[in-house]
This record gives C-alpha cells, structure tokens and sequence, in this order.
C-alpha cells in the first residue's frame, strides 16, 4: 500500500502532464485554425464528401489547371478554393486523430484514374500517447482513505476532465473523439479497468466493516470483556437459592405479578347479546347475593370481598378508608389476632379493587392500630392511631412495612389510646388532629411528630360532676378547620375551639352541648355538602351503641357565644332519631348525593337511607355473602366508607375481617344522576324536622 507522500506526488505528476499536454493541444489546434480554409476536417478526411465533384466542367477545369502546374503544393500554402476542393483523399484513422497508435493508411484519390500526372500526397498525424487515469501496475494498488488524507482539489471523474480539452468554437473537439475513442478500448484495457473498480469497491467494503466492527467495540467493551472472562454456565444450587432470595429479585417478581393479576381481573363479559335488553339484567336477580327488590336506581350490589389469610385471619376490622387520589384503592385497618402473640398487633393493608387474591400494600404496628386514613394531601402517607396512644405514619413508596415515622412513648402527646384523628388544612398548610380517651387533642406536622404542633385539654362543663371527658371520635366541619365536634363516651357531643376567639377560649365550648344519646358515641360525621350553596353544610350525623343514628343541625361558633343563659350551657336536641334494631358501630354521608347516608350495625347489615325520599325506612339493606373470612365469628360490622370521587361504592369491614364492596345504584350514588331536586327535597326535609330550634 502507497503512502501518503507519494500518493500526493503522483498527483502533482499527473497534473502536470495534463497540463503540459492540454498546453499541446492549444498549439495544434492554433496552427489548424490559421490555415483552417487549405487543411480539411478530421472527420471529413475520414468520410470526404462526394457532392463536390458531381458538376462536370468544375471536374474538367480542375483537371486542366493540374495540368498546367504539374508541381504539387500542400494544403497548408494554397488559399485558393479550388485547391480546397482537390484535397486528397488521403484517410486518416479515427484511433490517429484521438491519440491512439495505429498506421497510416494511404489511399490514391478517386481523380488518379483520369490524370496520369497527378502526385499522391501523404498526409499524417504525429501519434499521440494515452494518459491512463490509473497506472498500469501488474501489482493492484491498495488504496487507504481517512480524515488526514486530503488533497489540494478534489478528484473528478474522467467525464468531467475530458471537458477541459473540449473546444468551444467547434463542436467536432478531440474531446468527442476521445469519448468515442473510449467506447472502442482494448479488451486488455476493459479488463484492467473492471479490475480496478473491483480492487476499489472491495477496499471501500472492507473500510465500512471495520468502522463498523470499531463502533461496536467501542460501544460495549465491558460486555466483550465480560463474556470472555465470564463464560454463560449453569448456576449452581446455592447460587440460585442466593439469587431468587435477594431483595431485589423478590420486589421484581412482586411488582411485575401485581401487574399480571391487574390486567387479568378485567372481567369483560364475551358472550354479550346487545340485541336483549341487557339494562333490565338487575331486576331480575333475586336475593340470593343478599339484594332486596325495589327499584333498579336504589339498588345495592356486592361487587367484591377482600381477605387474607395470613394477616386478616382473626382479626377485627377497625377502620376502612378510600384513597382520595386512587379510588380503586382502600385501606383497613386490623386489632391483634389473639391466638398468634408472636406475629404484630396491629396490621393495615392497602387493597386493590382490580386484585383481591392479595393486599397491594401491607404494613405493621408493634400495637393495635384504632384508626388510619389516607392523606388527601400527600396520597402516599397514610396516617393512623394506636392503642399505645402513638401517631404512626407509613410511606407506600418505602420498602419497610414499619411505620417511618412515629410520635413518642413520653408524656409529650398521648398516652392513651387514639380512637380518631383527621387531616384538615390545605395542600401547603395541614395538620394531623389526633385525640385520645384521657382528654388530649393535639396536632401534628406530618414532618415532624416528635412534638406536637398543638395541645389542647378537653375539660367538661361546670354542671358536669366531673372534669374528666373520654372523647371516642372528632368531625370538622368543611368550611372551617378551627371548629369541630368531639363525641364522648358518657353519650355528649361537645362543639371545641382549636384557638381562643371572642367570647370562647380554646377548648371546649362551655355555653353549648348537643346531647340525646344514652351510650357512648361511635362516629360523627359532617356533611360534605357539595351542591351549588352550603344549605346543608351545618347538619351533622352520629351514630352510638344506644341502636340510634341521630342528625343534628350544629350552630356556627359565633352564635355559640350568645346562646348561653344564666350561665348554663345550651343543650341542643337532635333534629331527627334514625332508631334502629341493633347496635350502630357507624354512619356516613354519601360525598354525592345531598340526602343519602349510610350505617352499620352490629347484626352485620349495611343499610342506605335517603331524608329526601322517606325518614321512616331504609331505601336499600344488605348484608355481605358469608364465602370468606372465619364463618364462626360473629357478623356484625364495624366500620364503613365512601368512595370519596363519585359516590357509587361502599366499603364495610367487621369482625371477622373480611372487606366487602357494595356497588350501588344511580339514585344512591354517581356524578351521573345528580339533579337540583334532591338538594331541594333534603333542604325541605330538614326545614320540616325543625330547622334548628329545637333546644332546651
């Protein structure tokens, strides 16, 4: 292979001959224009022209005067154009005009036959040598290009090198000739030339595979060198069992199966006839699955069970909750299994209503958790309160089922059990309001509980026999985070202030109560009144072990302030009394429907009512399918929850630790079926149980 420096100079040395020989070739084309009236054509010495001798007397007066003047001359000294007209017929080669070697062939003109006196005249043409654009080299030269190889003028083609010779005054140059000349090139010279194009494609192929093969190596050096060093090869047992028990493969085979039995519980019905009335398909189910017969838009339907049998097995219920960012999400919470000491006393697992043969999350206590919720403002935090009386805190994104933060074993917050907290504030200012039965509220930052951000002792009225109030559960209202309603164990409703105000020190307020049940209290819950004007934003629901759900009209704090007489706290009676025939663990709003609510009670019945429809009976009863949990414990119901986006689903867990889903009907819940007329109905019923004057 030629190196660079002499690939350059044979370059120059080509150059320099074109040069030279284009420099020639003006010169000859030069002398040829000057006599250019005596010296005839090229062409035309190869094919002459016969249409100049067909008149007679031209032929005979051209014959006298060779006569005459027997001495020849040549064309170059004769100017006369009947000298022009005698040139000889002398037939010069088409390989002599354009430079290749051939002899001279002579041939006597066609007038030689009539004049005897005639000389024949010879005319040649110097050869000329061909310039190959490639050596002839027996040995093929292997040619090398990269980005350091550059020339002073890039290489063109030979088709565009033969136009620099080209003549522009006459179209028949040596540069036609020349391109004729090529279509009648030597076999040799065809052969030489196809080897060259073969020894050049075959270098540039050979180029392109090893830039090829370099990008590859350089892309993935470590995998070459790791599959040198680490040749594939079976694992041995105590690799295998080493692999398939490392935290990483287990949380891959988790996650990636949770997402198989997603996709698989799409349950699609393939053998659907549209042409029937499919839409009437409810009225037609009997009550086998547990559903009573009435209208198809007030209809309640089981929709799904969810129960582990590791960690749901003899375990009581004690909260359920919905997650407001993913409604397809439900949490429960779980008291201790009595017979397993050494597993942990509380549980809480986060359920998917797309898989029910497992918990999507699962998350312990070392005591029985009360109460949890999902944040509405962080929907990865779930909040919960224990028996011990601790704040605990769990993160779906961390991979420890323990709490990742917790308050306290000291006196700083609570040291009795914690059997409701709530959420409330904004998106960038919230607080975690937990309350305990010793009479401690407190408040907390989800970014720190180690001490509480607020404390606040809850002391009862001055009629009261006693300071001491056991508070079982807390409602804020809505619209106003610094007031909310703390139900008591003695059966009292009291209305709190979390801050002083005028006419009211933080607390409880000491001028009103809201009494009527004779038990303690097990819920309350306000109204999420989300229809076009707060009309029943004040009502209020609360539920006690006395068989009795009550609803209340609760007063704004500032008329609170001038309601007392004589310094007696006002006693506020309950609007109406819901009496039922068991005891009622719990009762909710529906977040959709302005009259609908909903309860449960310890004979294990869900029951949906609607104030807009009837006060006097229930417009749905069900009570879950027995295929799931501990049949011999008893079946009563603990805790029930909303879908919290359109309304449409309930979520009821008690004893024997089975969550159950209710699905129901377009009357009782959904964005879809929403009309101005319940708001008014509801708004009438509640203007028709006395507004809210009914006091002592």
């Amino acid at each position: 292979m030629s190196s660079v420096p002499s690939r350059k100079e044979e370059i120059l040395a080509k150059r320099a001959k074109l040069a030279e020989i284009k420099r020639q070739r003006e010169l000859r084309l030069k002398e040829l224009s000057t006599s250019r009236l005596g010296t005839p054509d090229p062409l035309e010495l190869a094919s002459p022209t016969p249409s100049r001798a067909n008149n007679r007397e031209e032929l005979d007066s051209l014959i006298s005067s060779l006569v005459d003047r027997p001495s020849s001359t040549t064309p170059r000294q004769s100017s006369s154009p009947i000298v022009r007209g005698s040139r000889p017929t002398s037939a010069v080669g088409v390989g002599q005009v354009n430079g290749v070697d051939s002899p001279t062939v002579t041939t006597p003109p066609p007038l030689q036959a009539q004049t005897a006196g005639f000389s024949t005249q010879t005319l040649s043409i110097a050869p000329l040598t061909t310039v190959y654009e490639f050596p002839a080299d027996p040995r093929p030269e292997i040619l090398t290009y990269s980005k350091a190889v550059q020339t002073s003028a890039p290489w063109s083609p030979q088709t565009h090198r033969s136009s620099e010779f080209s003549d522009s005054d006459d179209g028949r140059s040596p540069s036609k000739g020349r391109s004729q000349t090529r279509k009648h090139l030597s076999r040799r010279e065809r052969e030489r030339d196809e080897e060259y194009r073969r020894n050049i494609r075959r270098e540039v192929e050979e180029e392109l595979i090893a830039l090829r093969l370099s990008e590859s190596e350089a892309d993935a050096p470590l995998a070459t060198l790791a599959s040198q060093n680490f040749p594939v090869r079976t694992l041995t047992d105590e690799e295998l069992n080493a692999v398939t028990s490392s935290n990483d493969f287990l949380d891959f085979v988790e996650k990636s199966s949770k997402v198989i039995e997603r996709a698989l519980d799409e349950e699609y019905d393939l053998l659907a006839d549209y042409a029937l009335s499919g839409l009437n398909s409810l009225e037609d189910d009997d009550d086998e699955d547990g559903m009573m017969h009435g209208k198809r838009g007030r209809r309640v339907r089981e929709a799904a069970q969810f129960y582990d049998e590791r960690w749901s097995k003899r375990r009581m219920i004690s909260d359920i909750n919905f997650s407001p960012k993913h409604p397809e999400l439900l949490l429960a919470a779980y008291t201790k299994n009595m017979s397993a000491p050494n597993d942990p006393s509380g549980v809480l697992q986060v359920w998917n209503t797309h898989m029910a043969s497992r918990p999507e999350y699962l998350f312990t206590s070392t005591s029985d958790i009360l109460t949890a919720k999902f944040s509405p403002y962080h929907p990865n935090l779930i909040i919960g309160g224990a028996y011990s009386g601790q704040v605990l805190l769990w993160d779906t994104r961390s991979r420890s089922i323990a709490p990742v933060q917790k308050t306290p074993l000291t006196g700083v917050g609570h040291t009795h059990p914690v059997y409701s907290l709530e959420i409330v504030g904004t998106q960038n200012a919230n607080n975690i309001i937990s309350c305990s039965t010793d009479g401690v509220v407190c408040g907390w930052s989800v970014d720190m509980l180690s001490v509480p951000q607020e404390y606040l002792e809850l002391a009862a009225p001055a009629p009261s026999k006693t300071e001491d109030i056991a508070p079982t559960c807390i409602a804020f209202q809505h619209s106003d985070p610094t007031y909310f309603l703390a139900g008591t164990e003695e059966g009292s409703i009291y209305p709190c202030h979390r801050y002083d105000r005028a006419g009211a020190k933080a607390g409880i307020d000491q001028k009103l109560k809201y009494a009527g049940h004779a038990a303690p209290v097990m819920s309350l819950d306000f109204h999420p009144s989300r229809g076009p004007s707060e009309v029943l934003g004040d009502l209020a629901l609360s539920s006690s072990v006395d068989w009795s759900v009550k609803l209340w009209k609760v007063r704004a704090p500032a008329v609170t302030a001038s309601s007392a007489v004589n310094g007696d706290p006002d006693v506020v009676l309950p609007l109406h009394e819901f009496v039922r025939e068991d005891l009622v663990y719990d009762a909710r709003w529906n977040p959709v429907k302005p009259g609908v609510f909903a309860l449960v009670d310890g004979a294990g019945s869900l029951e949906v009512w609607d104030i807009g429809v009837d006060i006097g009976v229930p417009v749905a009863k069900i009570s879950p399918s027995s295929k799931l949990g501990d049949r011999l414990a008893a079946s009563s119901l603990n805790k029930l929850a909303w879908e919290k986006h359109e309304g449409k689903r309930i979520a009821v867990g008690g004893r024997d630790g089975v969550v159950t889903v209710f699905e129901v009907g377009a009357d009782l819940g959904g964005l879809d079926n929403i009309r101005t007329e319940d708001w008014v109905a509801a708004k009438k019923m509640v203007n028709q149980l006395g507004g809210g004057s009914n006091s002592v």
